[in-house]
């Protein structure tokens, strides 16, 4: 059987590792520079707060109630699902990460007891070794899985464990919404509906030949994996993704050049070290800048995308295509309130082409590898390029940020 593992309110979980004071209090994590609510514990939703919820409308109620509000601190949450998603490895061996909180197990055949004590087993050592509270659904196929997932979330087990096997499917699946099904956006949700699709039990048994007719692949699939019949094969591990973007909105708008080539080179020196860390090259970067299409001032949106010749990995090269990109689409007068850097055309070194003209620097990359290794050991701002460098007046807001106590010397948790 396949097994979905998921973190219990993964980032209020990390929160609460190192500050045992709030297993009881209300606890919520804001979306980058503070904007809105992106995870709460049970305690956050019986004040009747929802998920993306703007922060100022609930802030009142907040501190009426004495909740604890954290900005989000990805450091040390990618930190802590690391350690849950090598725990997993050791007690299942195969692993197929999904994303930050979840990740795909398959129950061997010789593993002994039954999947129910197995994974009762598992969910307590993670608990035990790393701190963060897990919950198990097995099914037969990764789409039943997430199904099972979330009944192992209610109150009416207890455990964090449940089992969707072939007899249960029915009963659950007439009860499953069909716009909550693991690959059902909303709009396609609603094209459903008004067919009348209304369960996950009617889109098993809808006709194969109408969902091939009407829908996507991707929805046939969910279809067949509904059914019983395994249809979404794992993500081949360490494949180089196509494209890595690297963008932010700002803490404040900026309308001068220099601070946003500053920002903009920053985000194209994150996006090189992505595609450094999956050991590729990129032949196109993308920038972009736009304006807040939120306020009633003069509207700006515009990008551009120059070519790498030849495709590199070096982020001085990146960043310098970067800050020619910006200088051709920026236009004074305007306040900007986002810009990125998108890099495409990734592929594999040994995949390239080579040019006559043009010969191989192998100090350049040699010199890549040291700037990352240094950036990996030490932190990503111990090393920069120079247009990169200085204040960064316009950073994401963090007014609420817990420490790194995982990751940084200064910020380890202190012990009396």
């Amino acid at each position: 059987m396949i097994g979905l593992m998921d973190c219990n309110s993964f980032y209020v979980s990390c929160e609460r590792l190192f500050r045992p004071d709030l297993r009881e209090c209300p606890v919520v994590v804001l979306s980058n520079n503070d904007g809105c609510v992106v995870a709460l514990s049970r305690e956050a939703k019986q004040l009747g707060i929802r998920r993306g919820t703007p922060y100022f409308k609930v802030r009142s109620l907040l501190i009426s109630c004495g909740a604890a509000v954290f900005s989000s601190n990805y450091t040390l949450y990618q930190n802590i699902s690391n350690r849950v998603m090598a725990v997993l490895g050791e007690l299942f061996g195969e692993v197929e990460v999904y994303s930050i909180d979840e990740a795909f197990v398959h129950f061997p055949l010789d593993m002994p007891g039954s999947v129910e004590q197995a994974a009762g087993a598992a969910k307590e050592h993670i608990e035990r070794m790393v701190g963060i509270p897990v919950s198990f659904g097995f099914a037969r196929t990764k789409t039943l899985a997430k199904a099972a997932n979330r009944m192992a979330k209610q109150s009416s087990c207890p455990e964090g464990v449940y089992v969707l096997d072939e007899s249960r499917e029915e009963e659950v699946l007439r009860r499953f919404p069909v716009t909550d099904i693991w690959g059902i956006g909303s709009r396609k949700g609603r094209w459903l509906l008004q067919r009348g699709v209304v369960s996950a039990w009617d889109l098993r048994l809808a006709p194969s030949y109408w969902i091939k007719e009407h829908l996507s692949l991707v929805t046939l699939r969910t279809h067949w994996e509904l059914q019983g019949r395994p249809s979404i094969g794992p993500e081949t591990p360490g494949a180089p993704r196509k494209g890595i973007l690297s963008s932010q909105g700002f803490s404040r708008e900026i309308t001068e050049l220099f601070p946003l080539s500053q920002a903009v080179a920053t985000y194209a020196e994150r996006a090189a070290g992505k595609l450094n860390d999956q050991q590729s090259t990129a032949g196109y970067v993308t920038v972009f800048v736009r304006t807040n299409r939120f306020r009633h001032d003069l509207q700006y949106a515009r990008e551009v995308t120059l070519r790498l010749d030849p495709p590199t990995g070096s982020s001085t090269e990146i960043v310098a295509a970067a800050q020619r990109g910006l200088r051709i689409i920026f236009r004074e007068g305007y306040s900007y309130a986002k810009a990125g850097v998108l890099l495409s055309g990734i592929d594999l070194p040994e995949a390239l082409q080579q040019n006559l003209f043009i010969s191989r620097d192998d100090r350049r990359q040699r010199l890549e590898l040291a700037v990352q290794q240094l950036k990996s050991n030490y932190g990503r701002r111990v090393i920069h390029t120079l247009s990169s460098g200085g204040e960064h007046s316009w950073a994401m807001r963090q007014e609420y940020l817990s420490p790194r106590y995982t990751t940084n010397w200064k910020e380890l948790p202190m012990v009396r």
